[in-house]
């Protein structure tokens, strides 16, 4: 079928983004310092991703 994709093809990049809010997220309940850091870093990157996609931005 042309035009047709691949399952990791379709679900890397989401995948990829539930790893980084995972990572978040532990961070923020394990503990303080660097792990706030690497919290406020994962988790907003999920808000520059959402912000890029909403404007329509394309990865060539």
């Amino acid at each position: 079928m042309k035009g047709s994709q691949s399952g990791w093809r379709i679900f890397r990049w989401p995948l990829l983004m539930a790893l980084a809010n995972a990572v978040g997220l532990v961070a923020a309940l394990v503990g303080d310092g660097w792990y706030d850091l690497v919290s406020w870093a994962t988790l907003g990157l999920t808000l520059v991703v959402i912000a890029a996609c909403w404007r329509g931005w394309r990865a060539s």
